[in-house]
């Protein structure tokens, strides 16, 4: 008799990982991003990226319990979400966080 595990929602599947790697080292390489790391908890799976001169992560796209996956960018008061999904494509798509509407009740950046 064999018993099956279901794959946990919260975690990237090993595609999603495939396409993040492809996408992580071209910016290393680029010298776009500093460093990317992941953190897994049993609520949710994160990949966190580094940009060069950050101290704290700028990037963070994460899968929750239910298996959305969620873009989010650290502006240097707190995560602003801009993408999300049911597919890690709904965020890989779009990465840039300048592509981001504005936050709400904020004022326009300058230099942009």
């Amino acid at each position: 008799m064999c018993v099956i595990l279901p794959f946990a929602r919260q975690r990237f599947t090993p595609t999603d990982l495939l396409a993040w790697g492809n996408i992580a080292v071209d910016r290393q390489r680029r010298g776009l991003w500093q460093n990317v790391s992941r953190v897994t908890a049993p609520e949710h799976d994160r990949l966190l990226v580094w940009l060069p001169g950050k101290q704290n992560p700028t990037l963070l796209l994460e899968r929750d319990v239910l298996g959305l996956y969620r873009l989010s960018y650290h502006d240097g008061n707190g995560w602003y979400q801009f993408r999300q999904g049911p597919s890690i494509i709904d965020c890989l798509a779009h990465m840039d966080p300048d592509e981001a509407p504005q936050r709400k009740g904020a004022g326009s950046r300058s230099g942009k």
